[in-house]
């Protein structure tokens, strides 16, 4: 009896003990996870790029360039400047100064006072001059008598002296027999000796005077002492109306920078006037040929 009391106290045991492992298992805590990544993955916001409206078309007149990346364009007589990307710049190679022009462009706010111009096309308006190849070369297309005589005074005397018509791009002019006329460089020389330089620059409409005279300054100190002429000292020559007159010299030669407004349009007159024999007729040919220039 003891026996098999003791037999079920020992199997009550085991299934007991059995169990135990089985409940304390039932009432463990999870196993443990891993860990929830709650950071959700987000796409990068594109980069804002400045507003960019639709494509403008105009015609105007190209000034020139304001920097390597910049051009200005006279639009109804108002300048205009346009960024010129890269792609874009070999399109103006064959495009000259106070060229007429067709052109698109677009606007680009960068922010909310700042707004960009663009250029997106450009091309030169053909003239009929152009289409014909007339004016290559200097060739006369103007209405002027293509010979006349000029007044000019050298070494004291004065006299009328023949000369023949020049035209170069967007002007004409008469030149003396002795002197040589390059259309394309707008370069009046002697023909003897062609360091005797003249180099004409046609100006914008809206030039700066003020300027201009700074321009003149750092050109002609290259040669000498810069000195302004005023219009007292240029009263009873002919260059009395200039309205900007500098020069210097050393002893090789003399450098003038003039600006004068004939018909209506600014010029500059690079002068260069070696020290020697020819020096004596060549300015006062040169002013009376410069004098005579004309807009085409």
């Amino acid at each position: 009896m003891r026996k098999g009391n003791t037999m079920k106290v020992s199997t009550s045991l085991l299934v007991l003990l059995m169990g135990f492992p089985l409940v304390a298992c039932g009432n463990s805590s999870p196993a443990a996870q891993p860990p929830v990544n709650n950071t959700e993955e987000h796409t990068p916001a594109p980069e804002q790029k400045p507003d960019e409206s639709a494509a403008i078309e105009a015609e105007g007149i190209l000034t020139g360039w304001a920097d390597p990346h910049t051009i200005e364009i006279r639009v109804n007589e108002k300048p205009m400047s346009f960024q010129v990307g890269e792609d874009l710049q070999k399109s103006l190679d064959d495009i000259d100064d106070e060229d007429s022009v067709r052109f698109k462009y677009v606007e680009k706010t960068i922010d909310a006072t700042t707004k960009q111009l663009v250029l997106t096309e450009i091309a030169k308006i053909e003239s009929n001059d152009d289409k014909s190849g007339s004016n290559a070369g200097g060739a006369v297309t103007s209405d002027r008598p293509k010979t006349s005589e000029l007044e000019v005074t050298v070494e004291g005397m004065t006299e009328k002296r023949p000369v023949t018509l020049a035209q170069a791009k967007g002007y004409s002019f008469y030149v003396f027999e002795p002197m040589a006329f390059d259309a394309e460089d707008h370069e009046l020389t002697m023909k003897i000796d062609p360091d005797y330089e003249v180099e004409i620059e046609k100006l914008p409409a809206d030039y700066n005077l003020d300027m201009l005279k700074m321009d003149a300054k750092e050109e002609l100190s290259e040669t000498g002492e810069v000195k302004q002429l005023t219009t007292e000292q240029l009263s009873n020559g002919p260059m009395k109306d200039a309205r900007l007159y500098m020069m210097s010299q050393n002893d090789k030669k003399t450098e003038y920078f003039i600006v004068k407004e004939l018909d209506g349009n600014g010029f500059i007159f690079h002068i260069q006037a070696p020290i020697g024999e020819p020096s004596e007729g060549f300015l006062p040919m040169a002013y009376a040929s410069l004098n005579s220039i004309m807009n085409e």
